[in-house]
């Protein structure tokens, strides 16, 4: 699943980013594979809001589709 598939509140584990040039964006945002985020907030066709370690981040509609994540709870 991806990230813009994930359900709101849910803790995922990102696996992996499948496109290089995503994969170099998601690390610059410190979410490499192995990081746990809780999703906060989903718009449509729109980005991603996450919470990191305290922190609420917004994840691009095209990065957050080439996120491959996990649901921990």
């Amino acid at each position: 699943m991806t990230l813009l598939e994930a359900e709101i509140h849910s803790v995922v584990r990102i696996e992996q980013i499948s496109l290089a040039k995503s994969r170099i964006q998601a690390i610059r945002l410190g979410l490499g594979p192995g990081t746990m985020v809780q999703v906060v907030q989903k718009l449509p066709r729109g980005p991603v809001v996450v919470m990191q370690k305290g922190r609420n981040l917004a994840i691009g509609y095209e990065l957050a589709r080439h996120i491959v994540v996990n649901v921990i709870s």
